[in-house]
């Protein structure tokens, strides 16, 4: 099987059957990505981060992994989409603004069928945006924190200290948003069990 490198060059030299191969790989975790935040636009922006991996090819130098590199230019999307829709009320800032500061509260109801998982996708709406981020890479997809920290092109001490925080802030907030305290405590808890869950329901389309 060929490497994410070699498709990403055969794709950029005219090779259809390259692009479609590295699209099947990767479009799962790119649209994981995006579900959660921006629902109605996430097949665009993941359409959008491999044409823009595609395009940006020569200026991947191939320092970080071909993964790695998809989901910087999938923050960057993000991040333009949020800034356009921010504009309106001022300036976007990752580290300031949520997703429910641009888009609203409520995660799509079709995601989450329990309790304790509406709980969460609803928290991690409030969190500042490069804190979400960071979780949905560490629970989600397993990076590592080098590999988060190239993807946000933050220092690697940062993006330590920024896991703890935002975990501590995610738990504040569901704590705020629970309607029960067995609710909470069931979440918490077992929090990473309903993390799982969730990144396999991300992938489910609205029927």
């Amino acid at each position: 099987m060929s490497a994410d490198l070699e498709l990403l060059e055969a794709w950029k030299g005219g090779d259809a059957q390259a692009g479609r191969e590295l699209f099947a790989r990767h479009f799962d975790a790119v649209f994981r990505f995006f579900r959660n935040k921006v629902d109605g636009a996430a097949e665009d922006l993941t359409q959008q981060t491999f044409m823009g991996c595609l395009k940006g090819r020569d200026a991947f130098r191939g320092d970080s992994s071909f993964r790695t590199y998809l989901f910087t230019i999938a923050r960057k999307r993000l991040y333009t989409y949020l800034r356009d829709r921010q504009r309106k009320r001022g300036l976007f800032e990752g580290a300031d603004v949520s997703i429910a500061d641009v888009s609203g509260p409520t995660p799509t109801t079709a995601i989450a069928v329990r309790e304790e998982q509406r709980l969460l996708l609803k928290a991690m709406r409030r969190l500042p945006v490069d804190m979400q981020v960071a979780l949905e890479l560490f629970y989600w997809e397993d990076m590592k924190v080098r590999e988060i920290a190239e993807v946000l092109e933050t220092p690697p001490g940062t993006i330590k200290r920024r896991l703890q925080r935002s975990r501590q802030q995610l738990d504040k907030i569901m704590q705020e948003l629970s309607d029960s305290p067995a609710l909470y405590k069931s979440t918490v808890d077992n929090f990473s069990a309903w993390a799982g869950e969730l990144r396999g329901r991300l992938l489910e389309r609205d029927e």
